[in-house]
């Protein structure tokens, strides 16, 4: 068993021993293995059964299986200063082949597509430490938008958005790190969270801060003044420039942003239930100031409960509302490098199981890359096995290690290339892809070289 798979199944919630286990075995073939099918992780029949049993025993759920993962995940913010909590929805589309009668080998696929909210933990060096909530739903087929004015939040879709800032202070309240902070995107901007922030202790109270997309009346009593106009019209503090990542649609680019700050309070929202009543917030509004030719300049407006006082608390805000981005990488980990959801195992609970294990094995390899970039110069040992660098070290320098690890960064871009990085001058540091390829085939030379010592033991004994 891997190092860091005992420490994260340490705490792990089980019935029987056995099942963590097997628990073990299985992340161990997974996080070797993970682009691919589960039968390929497996080593031959006899595994890829008891997979299979594992994963439809009525004794273990999501819950069993991430707990040890949830457990390490809170001593990991434990340690820091700031804790950094994103939720965010990704979809996933289960397809299921069924041939199609009287047509030979066509086939149709009938797709049903879930909603998993997840909410990472990340430290303002836009390290991962860990996944610490998850939930899934399926809407329902009939359409419900035309009832959503009618209906309380507690029966909308949005309720898994008033969940995440009371997990985070139940985060608060069990880590007591000095400073916990829960980040939502536009999809989150509900003044329930700012109301529900209001009404609890300090101790028990998680910090929030919501990108803002609805078009709120300040208060006291002027009927024209609205939050977005007024922070246009905000003396501007400063200027931050910022790196924006690449995306399909866009290569990646320097951007300066012209910052401003103040505060206000929100009149209170209506709500089929009553009014709300004003809230205080104070607002941080960021707008590029030259964007380019034929894009949509890249424009915030962040919504916090307590008070920004100067230019660089705003900034602070700022850059710890661009560590969400490190989210869609950490799902695209889970989607293209896990290849979650070519996942096919029959059963609802098996495919659950599943998917909670593949987080804990996305996360790893999340944690790798990011943890390269944060902390180039500590030991190697805090990541890598010594089977694992020794194995790094000699592929890339065609020497024996040396007795002392090497420097991380080092050997992370020594892991890189296996999985296509070319390591050029103006390359920069290696993204997601070639650290999940590299690892895979990592492995596959440790066990060839774990086999061929193997049969020479064997053969010297003999």
């Amino acid at each position: 068993m891997s190092d860091w798979i005992e420490a994260e199944l340490r705490e792990c919630q089980r019935h029987d021993a056995r099942h963590t286990k097997r628990l073990a075995r299985l992340l161990d073939r997974l996080s070797e293995r993970p682009v691919g099918r589960m039968p390929t992780a497996c080593q031959g029949w006899a595994e890829t059964i008891a997979a299979s049993r594992f994963l439809h025993n009525a004794d273990m759920g999501v819950h069993e299986i991430v707990s040890g993962h949830t457990h390490a995940t809170l001593e990991r913010i434990r340690t820091q200063e700031v804790g950094l909590l994103g939720p965010e929805t990704t979809f996933l589309h289960d397809g299921t082949p069924q041939p199609k009668a009287g047509m030979g080998t066509v086939k149709i696929k009938t797709r049903e597509a879930y909603r998993r909210h997840r909410t990472v933990a990340l430290t303002p060096e836009r390290v991962n430490v860990g996944v610490s909530g998850m939930q899934r739903w399926q809407r329902p087929e009939e359409p419900v938008a035309h009832q959503r004015k009618r209906k309380p939040i507690a029966e909308k879709e949005s309720d898994r958005w008033l969940e995440g800032p009371q997990d985070a202070c139940k985060v608060k309240q069990a880590c007591r790190a000095p400073l916990v902070v829960h980040m939502a995107a536009r999809e989150g901007d509900i003044q329930e969270w700012l109301v529900d922030a209001r009404r609890r202790e300090s101790h028990q109270r998680a910090e929030v801060i919501i990108r803002a997309t609805c078009h709120r009346r300040l208060a006291p009593g002027a009927a024209q003044r609205y939050v977005w106009a007024e922070m246009q019209q905000t003396p501007t503090l400063g200027t931050l420039t910022i790196a924006l990542a690449r995306q399909p649609e866009r290569l990646p680019r320097p951007v300066t942003l012209a910052v401003t700050a103040t505060q206000g309070t929100f009149h209170g929202a209506r709500r089929p239930s009553g009014k709300l009543p004003p809230v205080e917030v104070s607002a941080v509004y960021a707008k590029e100031l030259s964007p380019p030719q034929a894009e949509q300049p890249v424009e915030w407006l962040l919504l916090r409960r307590l008070p920004v006082r100067d230019f660089a608390s705003a900034c602070t805000v700022g850059q710890w509302y661009r560590c969400r981005w490190d989210i869609e990488l950490f799902f695209r980990v889970l989607k293209q490098g896990c290849q979650i959801e070519q996942v096919r195992v029959q059963t609802e609970q098996r495919l659950l199981n599943a998917l909670a294990m593949y987080v804990i094995v996305a996360w790893r390899l999340h944690n790798i890359t990011m943890v390269g970039r944060a902390y180039p110069e500590v030991s190697c040992a805090i990541v890598f096995e010594p089977r694992e660098w020794h194995t790094l070290y000699t592929m890339q320098h065609h020497s024996h290690p040396p007795p002392t690890p090497p420097p991380l960064r080092e050997m992370v871009r020594s892991l890189a290339p296996l999985g296509g990085f070319l390591a050029r001058t103006k390359d920069g540091e290696p993204g997601m892809q070639a650290i999940w390829q590299g690892d895979q085939r990592l492995h596959d030379f440790l066990y060839a070289i774990e086999l061929y010592r193997t049969i020479n033991a064997v053969e010297r004994n003999v």
